[in-house]
């Protein structure tokens, strides 16, 4: 079955130009293009829960981060020469408040059967103490989930408990080795091959202290999703103090989360683990995607951008492996080797399609250390001066014409209007129209 409306649609996916992400409306919406009946049953089943839109794509993006950690035999291999990855990923959302987060929460319920199951703690919770955050991935064999929905939280304890953050969130995506000596009763604790995934949301205030500048190479490592609305007032909430007996959403989700602790420990009690691998037709296919994406991005965004570039394929093959551990028969032994169907390959492109283009987003958010070769944006007073002078609601021809007025190339004009609507300073009311938000933010 096929996900795309076009063979135009599909080709798309292998010719990414940074054009289409600096509209912040462009087509960044995952699910939108993603035909749930090419999803594995389960999570097609729930996702149905969602609505249209963001919820649905942040959803999804939970779905596939707490899926790994019940697919703990998946491996695969990845460069040269050649590293051995898990299933984990690392998932981060920045969104405003307001936006409907909450929705991520699904994710977790599906693995409350795997934690009745066992008697094992999943989750590793953010809002603790460094040292006792290090105790519990030790008692967890390195093992689990951190999720922290205020993304800060996660931000002060990785600091207090590691010193620098991007060492840690380095061995987490790489599994390798990592360690802390409590100087308080000189203990060293160490986990040598940790498998852990991450969920971690918060605003774009939050999103800075945790990776600083776009020179801390951090975001090439997580999943990274921009949701640029909030949520409309539903009143359809009071529709919950109708007596029904127990909401659709639960007895789905229990029987989900049944369904998944059952595939969870067939693949614990396995032998072996299981080698995902790409056809040789999808490893060109992959090619020629990032052979082309590279220039294009890297031109657009320096070569700071390039780290996501690279790592973006680990990314999209775990998103891949965890698409096919779900389809195994596990009536049947678990198979040493498996290969990529061509369905779960194509919406492993497509959901990886979107994911760069969110990061490029997201690289927008970030603060910069250092102006760029070109000094484009490097004046922060010239940026100021810009927004100063347009009126309360302007055109994209109103900043065209104010660029060129202060000598602002159009490339550079189009980066700021991008950057200030992921920072909620200007709002874009629709085509080619935009409204300050913050005067005092983008004109001070």
């Amino acid at each position: 079955m096929n996900n795309f409306n076009s063979n135009a649609e599909k080709q798309d996916l292998l010719n990414v130009v940074p054009g289409d992400v600096r509209d912040i409306a462009a087509n960044t919406l995952i699910t939108t293009n993603l035909n749930p009946n090419q999803l594995p049953k389960l999570l097609e089943e729930a996702l149905s829960v969602a609505p249209e839109g963001e919820m649905r794509d942040m959803l999804l993006l939970s779905l596939l981060t707490n899926c790994a950690y019940a697919l703990p035999a998946m491996r695969m291999l990845h460069g040269q020469p050649h590293h051995t990855y898990s299933a984990d990923l690392l998932t981060m959302i920045v969104a405003p408040a307001a936006s409907g987060k909450g929705i991520m929460n699904y994710g977790r319920t599906l693995l409350q059967a795997i934690e009745g199951q066992t008697g094992k703690q999943v989750y590793i919770p953010a809002n603790t103490s460094s040292s006792a955050l290090m105790k519990m991935v030790e008692v967890l064999k390195g093992r689990g989930i951190i999720m922290a929905t205020e993304m800060d939280t996660l931000t002060q304890v990785l600091r207090s408990a590691f010193g620098k953050i991007s060492d840690i969130i380095r061995c987490i995506f790489e599994h390798e080795a990592i360690s802390q000596l409590r100087r308080k009763d000189d203990e060293f604790i160490e986990v040598r091959d940790p498998h852990i995934s991450m969920l971690l949301s918060g605003t774009p205030n939050q999103l800075k202290p945790l990776l600083n500048s776009r020179e801390n190479g951090l975001m090439s490592r997580f999943a990274c999703y921009v949701v640029n609305s909030t949520q409309d007032f539903d009143d359809n909430v009071w529709d919950a103090d109708i007596d029904e007996g127990v909401p659709h959403e639960a007895v789905l989700y229990d029987r989900l989360s049944s369904q998944l602790g059952e595939r969870y420990l067939w693949m614990s009690m396995a032998e072996h683990e299981c080698y995902f691998y790409l056809s040789a037709a999808q490893r060109q296919t992959i090619k020629r995607m990032f052979r082309s994406e590279y220039d294009t991005y890297s031109q657009e965004f320096g070569q700071m951008f390039v780290s996501t570039l690279k790592r973006m394929p680990v990314i999209m093959k775990r998103i891949g492996m965890i698409l096919t551990g779900l389809r195994l028969d596990i009536t049947k032994p678990l198979p040493e080797r498996v290969v990529c169907s061509d369905e779960d390959f194509e919406t492993m492109i497509l959901i990886g399609h979107k994911l760069l283009m969110h990061a490029a987003m997201m690289y927008q958010i970030l603060p910069e250390v250092k102006t760029t070769e070109m000094g484009e944006i490097g004046s922060n007073v010239l940026q100021k001066q810009f927004f100063k002078m347009l009126p309360e609601n302007f055109s994209k021809q109103d900043a065209v014409k104010q660029a060129q007025v202060l000598g602002v190339a159009a490339r550079t004009m189009e980066r700021w209007l991008a950057k200030s609507i992921q920072l909620f300073e200007i709002e874009r009311v629709n085509q080619g129209s935009y409204k300050k938000l913050l005067s005092k933010n983008v004109s001070a």
